[in-house]
């Protein structure tokens, strides 16, 4: 009975959040169909889905982050890099194009190309940051915090102004708006959902994943045990640097434009929705899994009070307090009692 009891409580706090979020999106989304009886429709709970897509694969990224007990509040303007130099890259091309007369031009060969370098990008943010908090001993949310300031730079250095996806290379958003299951179910949700699916089976099956939640768990005894703990810590932030560009190409092909700035507010929004999924701030706790409902909470929240008509200052007042009430409720406090703060 008394080995029993330590597992239910620890059982019952890993999922209060799952719990809070299935609750949470369950009666929001009454409530807000209440109001405004079109919140439920099918092209409103399409463009949810679709919307949820960015947000999901960044805060897939941050997961493994927070499990080992760091953190990453660069995601954001490394976001905002990625999605300008996507649509900076596709312009250059269609240039090019038009000057030499090109009437059919390789859209998808750009358009991968333009991934593959955002993408490259992202994975290079990720390895400095993990290099610098690694072997400069750095702290994660001080170097994250200076690195946020630079890619916040850089993004209006690339383009410091919006800019739009020409009609001659429109195929390279196009892709954004397709969908399957009678149009309910876009094509970014399942790609974020493979991605998610991925992460969870690293984090699980593997090794490599275990060494991610000793970490979290207990640093010094994993570094005692010969685990790879500099090793994980740089590749898991230089994976969290990938799934950042990768959500600035899907929010420019979302909106057939750059935008230096569109990574901002999604800093927030990516720690909360890895709260809200059961990811623990203090380390050694956490899922992708569970992410993908933090994601779909923080979007239904997000879009109803849009759909609703809330000013969006007090959208962000009511978004932050939700938060912080989530925060504070996830919070395992039987660590600070031991001594073992936030990395």
């Amino acid at each position: 009975m008394s080995e029993k009891t330590p597992k239910k409580r620890v059982l019952k706090r890993e999922n209060l959040m799952r719990y809070i979020s299935i609750v949470s999106i369950v009666v929001l989304a009454i409530v807000f169909n209440a109001i405004q009886a079109n919140f439920l429709g099918k092209m409103n709970i399409a463009s949810m889905l679709r919307d949820n897509a960015a947000l999901l694969v960044m805060g897939v990224g941050m997961t493994s982050v927070l499990i080992f007990g760091s953190t990453d509040l660069s995601m954001g303007a490394m976001c905002s890099v990625s999605n300008v130099l996507y649509v900076r890259i596709i312009l250059i091309f269609a240039e090019r194009y038009k000057a030499e007369g090109v009437e059919n031009p390789n859209v998808v060969g750009v358009m991968l190309l333009a991934i593959a370098a955002c993408l490259v990008v992202g994975m290079i943010s990720g390895f400095l940051l993990g290099v610098i908090h690694v072997k400069l001993k750095v702290p994660s949310f001080i170097a994250s915090l200076g690195f946020m300031s630079v890619w916040t730079s850089v993004a209006y250095l690339v383009s410091n102004k919006a800019e739009s996806i020409p009609r001659m290379m429109k195929e390279a958003s196009d892709w954004y708006k397709i969908a399957f299951f009678n149009g309910t179910v876009p094509l970014p949700l399942l790609i974020a959902l493979v991605l998610a699916i991925l992460f969870y089976l690293l984090q699980s099956r593997t090794v490599f994943g275990r060494t991610i939640f000793s970490i979290g768990g207990n640093e010094r005894s994993a570094r005692v045990a010969g685990m790879g703990v500099d090793r994980t810590k740089i590749i898991i932030f230089t994976l969290a640097g990938m799934c950042a560009a990768l959500g600035g190409v899907f929010l420019a092909s979302k909106i057939k434009s750059s935008d230096p700035t569109i990574g901002d507010p999604y800093t927030i929004m990516i720690i909360a929705s890895c709260v809200l999924g059961g990811t623990s701030l203090s380390g050694g706790k956490g899922s992708c899994l569970g992410t993908i409902l933090g994601a779909l909470t923080v979007t239904v929240i997000k879009n109803g009070l849009t759909f609703i008509g809330v000013d969006a200052y007090w959208q962000d007042v009511v978004f932050g307090l939700f938060v912080l009430a989530m925060i504070v409720l996830s919070i395992d406090r039987s660590k600070s009692t031991r001594g073992i703060s936030v990395k």
